[in-house]
């Protein structure tokens, strides 16, 4: 009241600041991880607290209004310890800072790292030629703290795997090998292995693999282990590869046993579809480039797939993976058949077929006797010994297709004609032979004159594949 009256004022006062906390007092195992909250408030004698400065030297402040954050310190290379000095002070409405700031030290510790195999992805029991896993990390330090992720087959040596690729592939070097081999590593969709090859695949026999990650201040993560799997090898140069049961696999059998055709099968529907990739263009992707020549059978049953919650034919999960095959020298022969109304776009364009029947094709009916007919030269007239309903006659781009086979299909109803497109088979060739045929019925339907099944499969396998 005396300086007022004397017309003087009080010099402005600096605010004061305190940490929630007043020590941290935690040693060894229990200090704290790398990510850190803290809390702070401060008061002004004379004024109020506009905001806060942080500083972890006392050389350098960063501004903030907030009165709580959380931190994530880091730890330097090659240490699993350190302690933080951390320093806040309060600013006042005139600017001035708190000339004793608030300290606290913080004893943080380094997380080891976490990781897993995708427990979705895993290898199935038995694979064929081919093993396809995922792999995730963790670490509550930060994912940016992890340096390497490394990778063991049979606990043999550890391959250091690219972190930033998670989905990868193992295929073996000798795929034909009843022993142990090194493997070809496959990341993700890439068309090829990298460049270093990981020792310790055992073919046709029993396999593991061992995963860990090492942060940087140089912690391993505990070792995870896949389950163990069967790896079955690779005998034949042809794959036949089978989606129906029953008769189909009987009569393809005889007819390719009659023409002297050796092949490895690969059954879809064994064991409720064990050897169904989940990843279907990586993993039959691979399959099919060990092999030269295809037969594929299926016909218009959807498969659910539980890793990509999709529900389609085995020709549709198939088609971009014959694709890649076809454009780097492989050879196939498919027989599916498909219903009217069901959606081919996943196909068409794979295989040398453009659209369906513009009728209804439910309608499309085939008699006893030779009803499949060929214009061109060694490929026999066909016929059944069943009336076949629902014959799947199609449409081809003439561009790159060629006509193997037509069906005197007729209407079902016996006083309407047949007026659309009576092919039932088609193909594409290259350098004059074929390359790509497709069948749209079954071929095992047409067994009626068993020797000239026969000598379909040899001209297609032994003469145009060849």
């Amino acid at each position: 009241d005396v300086y007022k009256r004397q017309g003087k004022l009080n010099a402005n006062q600096a605010p004061d600041t305190q940490i929630s906390v007043e020590a941290i007092n935690l040693f060894g195992d229990d200090r704290l991880n790398t990510i850190v909250r803290l809390s702070w408030y401060g008061a002004d004698p004379d004024g109020y607290v506009v905001g806060y400065e942080i500083s972890f030297d006392q050389q350098n402040w960063s501004y903030t209004t907030k009165q709580d954050s959380t931190f994530k310190f880091s730890i330097n290379s090659g240490s699993d310890t350190t302690d933080v000095d951390f320093y806040i002070r309060s600013i006042d409405n005139e600017n001035l800072a708190d000339p004793e700031p608030d300290y606290l030290k913080i004893p943080i510790k380094n997380t080891p790292p976490s990781i897993s195999f995708d427990d979705k992805l895993t290898i199935p029991d038995t694979a064929f030629l081919v093993g396809t896993t995922s792999w995730s990390a963790n670490d509550i330090d930060g994912i940016e703290t992890i340096t390497q992720v490394l990778l063991s087959i049979n606990g043999n040596t550890w391959f250091e795997l690219n972190k930033s690729k998670k989905t990868f592939s193992l295929v073996p070097f000798d795929a034909i090998s009843s022993d142990t081999t090194s493997a070809y590593l496959y990341y993700e969709g890439d068309q090829n292995p990298t460049n270093q090859r990981i020792e310790g695949l055992i073919v046709n026999d029993t396999n593991r693999l061992y995963i860990k990650a090492i942060d940087q201040a140089g912690t391993e993560s505990k070792i995870d282990t896949s389950n163990v799997f069967f790896l079955k090898g690779k005998k034949e140069d042809i794959l036949v590869v089978g989606g129906i049961a029953g008769n189909a696999r009987t009569i393809y059998k005889n007819t390719l046993d009659n023409i002297m055709v050796n092949y490895d099968f690969l059954d879809m529907l064994a064991y409720n579809g064990l050897y169904r990739p989940k990843i279907w263009n990586i993993t039959f992707r691979l399959q099919l480039e060990q092999y030269d020549k295809l037969f594929f059978y299926s016909n218009e049953s959807l498969f659910n797939n539980d890793y990509s919650s999709l529900s389609a034919m085995l020709l549709e999960f198939a088609a971009a993976s014959l694709q890649g095959y076809a454009n780097s020298g492989g050879k196939y022969l498919i027989s599916t058949n498909f219903n009217h109304n069901q959606n081919i776009d996943g196909f068409v364009g794979v295989l040398p077929i453009a659209s369906v029947s513009t009728k209804n094709y439910g309608s499309a009916r085939l008699y006893q006797g030779d009803s499949i007919v060929s214009s061109l030269p060694n490929y026999p007239s066909l016929s059944s010994n069943l009336t076949l309903s629902g014959v799947g006659v199609y449409n081809i781009d003439s561009a790159d297709t060629e006509v193997i086979y037509e069906a005197n299909v007729v209407d079902r109803r016996p006083t309407t004609p047949w007026t659309d497109t009576k092919i039932i088979a088609s193909g594409r060739r290259v350098g004059g032979k074929f390359n790509q045929v497709y069948f749209g019925m079954q071929l095992w339907e047409l067994y009626e004159k068993p020797a000239r099944l026969d000598s379909l499969f040899n001209q297609v396998l032994n003469v145009e594949f060849n």
